[in-house]
């Protein structure tokens, strides 16, 4: 596959299946030995009798058979206190070879004519049985995840294996956690990659103690309920606590009050609303260009915008000046290979270099106006003042007012400046939805949004962007379509729930418009199963970036050192600092961290372990 026209997640599929062909020899040793023990367990009633039969057979032939026989006729003398030839003559029997004369009592006639038809049906019941399941996974398929899942220990249990879940496995396993899942459904549409990556799948319901324990619950490390249902997902963590009482779970919920109560019963970082996690980026994306994801924090949302450089632009030269000459910061750097580079402040940028920007949405947009060839010199001796979209174009239209929709029109008036918004409802939405609206200044349309019409009286023509936040992905898509062939230039937001779909669509409208609500939830959930300080993360193709608060104590090993020293040496940005109850977002490398500050800090996992790490060795 060609890395160049390939896209972040088909490049990652591609290395986790290389990274992933096969079982370690270990693990599918452990794993047969308990398949062995289970099929042994399984097969144990026939087993049993047959060996019964044989014993039975074996103790007549030596107490009473050969003794007559000796007396008798003089046959088998000196054999009766041998077991080893009264069992061979047992075996005899079982393949309807007679060792000798057809006994004249009752009982013996029972056990020459009982061992063969019996013991052979036992036999073909049992041993055969057991034999063909032993060598042949393919019949038992369930029982072979379950033999392989017993073999894991530290993993992560993913329950339902969706687009969410599914994402969600593959960033865990990318950042190299081990993932045992349960689906009720084998034949799932996910269950054949589960298969190639060598993920166990468990098929039940996740609900069930049984189900928990074939997932390997009392040696994991933590479990996500990632499944389409508040009341299952919780169902799940509830019955996850009850059977491993200090366990990590981590919920998708959809509902965000229900999220907030759940936190302050469970714990912090426990549960995580979908929409609350998608719409920050949704909010930003429809009033700026190029944004991939958004952080929200206290003092004003901070969005990730990936640029490449232009010959001889604003954007080249020492990644130092670029930050402080934009207040923006440099959280990635690729060549025109994508071979990443090590980012510190002397780093320098030359053109057809990708860099992933991080900043507010004003300075983001003073970083990409810089991006221009050969428009270096102007921009250094030019002094650039805050831009906003406003100037050009101000109103915003939201389609669709479900949970989605509602929390990006709630971050869009928290905006300063705010745009103007005018919001399409469907003509069920409940009026005192619609009046809360008005009265914070929203204009409300009912109707259908795919309609031209009704784009038109929402004001289309003068819109900046449109953003089509629907709960149905078809519905969005003519939404998009509508509205490019009114204004083939307005600014388009489509959200959408399949990951393949918003990559796809890309193409036909634009990189940066189509946002998949899997994608933007699924890396939170991955990180808060790893670490429970976790509060956002964001997917950025090999890794996984994530936003934790910390309170530096005495002892603390960020204490009396610079933010840039804390950069530059563990990996970790500082993207907001309080001190003395006064935030600042990303604040200058040459503040000095003292304790009683609060920080927050942006890195990928393995950076943010190793401070844990420190930590705990510290305390």
């Amino acid at each position: 596959m060609s890395t160049l026209n390939a896209s972040e997640d088909e490049i990652r599929l591609e290395r986790l299946r290389q990274r992933r062909r096969s079982y370690s020899l270990w693990r599918l040793l452990r794993a047969n030995l308990y398949d062995l023990r289970m099929l042994l367990r399984q097969a144990w009633v026939p087993l049993a009798s047959l060996v019964v039969l044989l014993l039975a057979s074996a103790l007549y032939l030596r107490l009473d058979y050969f003794p007559r026989l000796c007396v008798e006729s003089g046959a088998f003398c000196g054999v009766d206190g041998d077991f080893a030839t009264s069992l061979y003559a047992t075996l005899l029997l079982l393949v309807f070879e007679a060792p000798t004369d057809f006994p004249n009592d009752l009982g013996g006639r029972l056990i020459f004519f009982g061992v063969p038809l019996f013991g052979l049906f036992f036999l073909l019941q049992s041993v055969v049985d057991f034999a063909q399941r032993l060598f042949d996974k393919g019949l038992r398929r369930e029982g072979w995840q379950t033999a392989l899942a017993s073999t894991f220990s530290g993993h992560v249990i993913v329950c339902g294996i969706g687009r969410v879940g599914y994402r969600t496995v593959l960033q865990l396993l990318d950042v190299g956690y081990e993932v045992v899942a349960i689906d009720h459904d084998m034949g799932s549409e996910f269950a054949m990659t589960m298969s190639r990556l060598k993920v166990p799948l468990i098929v039940g319901d996740a609900r069930e103690p049984e189900v928990l324990t074939q997932a390997g619950l009392t040696r994991a490390h933590s479990l996500i309920a990632a499944i389409n249902d508040d009341l299952l997902n919780v169902e799940i963590a509830l019955a996850a606590r009850r059977k491993c009482p200090g366990l990590q779970t981590v919920m998708r919920i959809f509902n965000r009050q229900l999220d907030e109560n759940l936190e302050l019963t469970i714990g912090r970082n426990t549960a995580f609303s979908s929409s609350a996690l998608a719409a920050p980026t949704l909010a930003a994306a429809a009033v700026s260009e190029a944004i991939l994801h958004v952080f929200h924090l206290p003092g004003g949302p901070l969005a990730l915008s990936e640029v490449t450089v232009a010959d001889e632009s604003g954007l080249t030269g020492f990644v130092g000046a670029i930050e402080q000459a934009y207040g923006v910061r440099v959280l990635r750097l690729r060549d025109a290979k994508r071979y990443e580079r090590r980012c510190t402040f002397m780093t320098r940028i030359e053109g057809n270099d990708r860099i992933l920007l991080l900043g507010s949405l004003d300075a983001l947009e003073r970083a990409r106006r810089a991006n221009r060839a050969d428009s270096k010199l102007s921009f250094l001796s030019a002094q650039m003042q805050p831009v906003h979209n406003a100037p050009r174009a101000n109103t915003v239209i939201v389609c669709g007012m479900g949970k989605v929709g509602s929390a990006i029109i709630r971050l869009l008036l928290q905006m300063k400046p705010r745009p103007n918004l005018v919001a399409i409802c469907m003509p069920d939405t409940p009026r005192w939805q619609i009046e809360d609206l008005e009265a914070g200044g929203v204009r409300v349309l009912r109707g259908d949004a795919r309609e031209a019409a009704v784009l038109e009286k929402a004001g289309i023509a003068d819109a900046y962007a449109v953003a089509a936040v629907v709960g149905n992905d078809l519905v969005n898509l003519q939404i998009g379509m509508v509205a490019r062939s009114l204004r083939p230039e307005v600014h388009l937001v489509l959200r959408v729930f399949s990951d393949v779909l918003a990559e796809r669509l890309s193409g036909l409208f634009g990189i940066n418009t189509v946002y998949s609500t899997s994608a933007l939830a699924a890396p939170t959930l991955a990180a808060a199963a790893i670490s429970r300080e976790i509060d956002h993360a964001v997917d950025l193709g090999e890794r996984i970036f994530a936003s934790q608060a910390i309170v530096i104590d005495a002892g603390s090993s960020l204490g009396q050192r610079t933010i840039g020293a804390i950069r530059e040496q563990d990996n970790l940005l500082v993207i907001a600092l309080q001190h003395n109850g006064h935030l600042t977002q990303l604040p200058t490398p040459e503040l000095l961290i003292v304790p009683g500050d609060e920080i927050m800090v942006l890195a990928d996992l393995k950076a943010l372990h190793r401070l844990h790490t420190d930590e705990k060795r510290k305390g």
